[in-house]
């Protein structure tokens, strides 16, 4: 089984970098991966158009769940109209 290498993540720009030490005389190297660094932010004009789109994602959601539920309400309407089918 070939050797896992382990991952560690440093979510704060506060902490110390002691993993990036290498040992020489241990096999045991972690990768360091400095999470802590924050993303650059998006444009804030673009927020109104993010809020629209969710709103939007909404009402074609609820219109489905309303169409569903319309075409399940005929198809049991037309079961009971005709029995004998």
């Amino acid at each position: 089984m070939p050797n896992r290498r382990l991952h560690l993540i440093l979510c704060s720009e506060d902490a110390g970098h002691e993993a990036k030490r290498e040992r020489l005389d241990r096999s045991f190297q972690p990768t360091v991966i400095n999470g802590g660094k924050q993303a650059a932010s998006a444009p804030a004009d673009n927020s109104w158009i993010d809020l629209l789109d969710v709103f939007d994602l909404g009402v074609v959601i609820c219109q489905a769940s309303y169409l569903a539920l319309l075409g399940a309400s005929l198809a049991a309407l037309q079961a009971q109209a005709d029995p004998g089918s």
